[in-house]
């Protein structure tokens, strides 16, 4: 006979199992809460969000400004290629050239900075013989660093950054901290950058030299002027299967298209309703190549003659069309045919480099 039961129960088993559940949400301890939730990481003095860090974006390039002389035209129209932080090359070019600030305009092709040894003087120095200039794809990586410094980087320490750079944390692919761009726009003045900041990528000349535009890096020959990339103006040395590329491994050298182009579009083509672009400006003078050196076509003239990398410093004056240089160490310590960027050589470590006279902003005038 089985024992009775001495559970006094007399709950239905559908309800006593209910009531087991509910005594188990009961008895289950609440999870630990933190008194301080999990904030997303910052970083430095006033705790920027690193992804605050890594949206950032720099104000865009203006693509195209037109510039007209000031007063009378100057005698000679004086266009120099990259200079790279070389101003002993500069200034030495500038008395090759018997230059004169009241007869002369000088036009700069981009790519001031970075690689030579003296970038923030470069700056100045084009400051100071009031240039005319592109800004340069070098320039650009300093005007980004330098509007990054002055935003959500300005309370970040080196080291910081350069956690940011290892984990991918910065803003910009191009970043490095270890590289002189960095290290530029933590030394340009306000007012340095206020000036770099303001070329343009595209710089149309007035009469009497209106044919004539001025770029760092190429043009797309599909696309009008005002139709074209400021980024890609600023690099493009092919135009590939895709587009503009930095890369002389794909598609074809723009420049030969450019001269395709116009070929096709002379009035002794016959062809007809040119715009306006097609009308006034054939000619191009650019940079940014040295893989390829210096170039004198027809059409357009690549002024980049390798200059950081131990070849020239070119000049190519208006009118006449002649060309000036003067040689010039190689302090980047690469070739530039290949496009990578190589540690610089420091310009103590040049043999026979004299000190030249410098020229600053502040003073106007000749020190040594």
């Amino acid at each position: 006979m089985q024992a009775p039961s001495s559970n006094n129960d007399t709950r239905s088993p559908d309800s006593a199992a209910q009531q087991q559940r509910q005594q188990a949400v009961v008895d289950t301890p609440p999870p630990s809460v933190s008194p301080h939730p999990q904030q997303p990481k910052a970083y430095g003095r006033l705790k920027v969000r690193a992804a605050d860090v890594k949206s950032f974006r720099a104000g865009p390039p203006t693509l195209l400004e037109k510039k007209e002389f000031s007063a009378k035209e100057p005698k000679r129209l004086i266009f120099i290629g990259d200079i790279h932080g070389s101003l002993k090359e500069l200034n030495l070019l500038l008395c090759k050239l018997k230059f004169k600030r009241d007869e002369d305009q000088v036009v700069l092709v981009g790519d001031l900075v970075a690689k030579g040894p003296e970038s923030v003087g470069v700056v100045r120095r084009a400051r100071q013989i009031n240039a005319w200039c592109v800004r340069g794809n070098h320039d650009d990586r300093v005007i980004r660093w330098r509007e990054f410094l002055d935003g959500p980087g300005a309370t970040l320490s080196e080291s910081e950054l350069k956690s940011l750079e290892k984990s991918g944390g910065l803003p910009y692919d191009d970043f490095k901290v270890g590289k002189d761009h960095y290290q530029i726009a933590r030394d340009l003045s306000p007012d340095d950058i206020t000036w770099l900041k303001s070329l343009p990528t595209i710089l149309p000349l007035p009469l009497p030299y209106s044919e004539w535009v001025v770029v760092h890096g190429g043009l797309d020959p599909s696309k009008p002027l005002l139709k074209q990339s400021a980024e890609d103006v600023m690099v493009t040395r092919n135009i590939g299967s895709s587009g503009p590329t930095s890369s002389r491994d794909e598609g074809k050298a723009w420049f030969e298209l450019w001269a395709d182009k116009m070929k096709g579009l002379s009035p002794s083509s016959g062809a007809k309703d040119l715009n306006f672009d097609e009308m006034h400006y054939n000619k191009i003078i650019y940079g940014h190549d040295a893989g390829r050196n210096l170039q004198l076509h027809p059409l357009t003239k690549g002024l980049d003659s390798r200059c950081v990398y131990g070849g020239q410093l070119t000049a190519f004056v208006l009118p006449g069309e002649k060309t000036v240089s003067v040689t010039c160490p190689n302090y980047d310590g690469g070739s530039g045919s290949d496009g990578k960027d190589r540690r610089r050589r420091r310009r103590d470590s040049v043999p026979n480099a004299k000190a030249e006279p410098m020229y600053t902003v502040e003073q106007g005038r000749e020190r040594q």
